[in-house]
């Protein structure tokens, strides 16, 4: 992970700044060894591989809208990590699940993740990290 520099000050929010470069490091750590990006990820971590989750509740699981998930979701179709089929009862629905291939990059990703965070808090001592996971979790 690239280190943040801490000579600047500014006065954009530390907490977003944090955010940003996290993501950004994740990104980068997913798509060169996983094959995959941070907003993939994320999608496969909202499929289940046994039922199908449709476009509708994986965008408001991830808060996203719709047609930013429809456009991952093709290209996640396109590189057989999911498979997208109507809904039976609602045609105007589609029903997603992971596929196998879909399986493997996210078990590898969410590895790589946990390796992340776990290079992260390495960073902080014992009651740091103990205070930034009970904030992340009143946070989400």
């Amino acid at each position: 992970m690239r280190s943040v520099r801490s000579s600047k000050k500014s006065n954009f929010p530390p907490l977003l700044h944090l955010s940003y470069v996290l993501q950004q490091s994740a990104d980068e750590i997913l798509e060169r060894e996983a094959g995959v990006g941070l907003s993939a990820a994320r999608i496969m971590s909202a499929l289940s591989l046994s039922k199908p989750s449709s476009q509708r509740l994986v965008a408001m699981e991830l808060r996203q809208t719709e047609a930013n998930v429809s456009r991952q979701l093709h290209n996640m179709k396109k590189h057989g990590l999911v498979s997208i089929s109507r809904n039976k009862k609602d045609s105007r629905q589609r029903d997603v699940t992971l596929t196998a291939k879909g399986a493997r990059h996210y078990q590898q990703a969410e590895k790589l993740l946990k390796k992340q965070q776990t290079q992260f808090l390495r960073t902080l001592n014992a009651s740091e990290v103990a205070a930034m996971e009970q904030a992340a979790q009143k946070l989400s």
